[in-house]
């Protein structure tokens, strides 16, 4: 471990080392949507406390654990194995183990896997600790100024297929707050078209949020 790695894990172990970690528990952390810089102090000392580290892509978490000096037993959980995954993640926590959760970016179980996982861990009469981090959706709305006191909906990614997708946008036509979509950048287009039907509003496009060419 180098000596920047060392200085990183230290500092997360006086800052957060304190806070009562109870065993048989899963810590759903969320990680940085592309920063590095990003990642909590407490998530790293989670991270580093875990007896292993259940993720939706092994190879992608590998490299991303390895920026911070970190090495731990992975399990993969991702959207096709994610009930069956579950039932190993469960075994391990009622041999009182600490299992943490990470997404590829952002925080599990919105808009990525983790929720079943979470809703079997919780159905096995286990804990569950979540860790808040960089997050694109209100990362997005602190920069676009048009959520205010009525709050906002989060309507996360619209179906792909043209007609489901129209009728997505329909429904959302007579809502007031602020809606925050997800769309990959291929569909953009085809999006905006869509988005015709909700009227004269403000609209905020924000990509690669917190990297180095974010654009909003």
């Amino acid at each position: 471990m180098n000596a920047s790695f060392d200085l990183a894990l230290s500092a997360a172990k006086a800052a957060a080392g304190m806070q009562h970690y109870p065993q048989s528990t899963l810590y759903v952390v969320a990680t940085p949507i592309g920063n590095l810089a990003d990642i909590s102090l407490r998530a790293l000392h989670v991270l580093q406390l875990a007896n292993a580290i259940a993720c939706e892509d092994t190879r992608h978490s590998q490299g991303l654990l390895r920026q911070y000096g970190i090495e731990k037993p992975l399990l993969a959980v991702h959207e096709h194995n994610e009930l069956e995954a579950a039932i190993g993640v469960i075994e391990r926590l009622q041999r009182g183990e600490r299992v943490a959760y990470i997404s590829d970016a952002g925080t599990p179980a919105v808009s990525d896997p983790g929720a079943r996982l979470v809703a079997a861990v919780r159905a096995a009469g286990l804990g569950v600790m979540p860790l808040p981090g960089a997050s694109s959706v209100t990362t997005a709305l602190s920069a676009a100024g048009i959520c205010g006191d009525s709050g906002f909906i989060f309507a996360g990614f619209l179906p792909s297929k043209a007609g489901e997708r129209d009728q997505a946008v329909l429904q959302l036509q007579a809502e007031p707050r602020a809606v925050v979509i997800l769309e990959a950048p291929h569909r953009i287009e085809a999006l905006s078209h869509a988005m015709t039907a909700l009227g004269d509003r403000l609209v905020t496009v924000g990509r690669e949020l917190t990297k180095q060419f974010e654009e909003i």
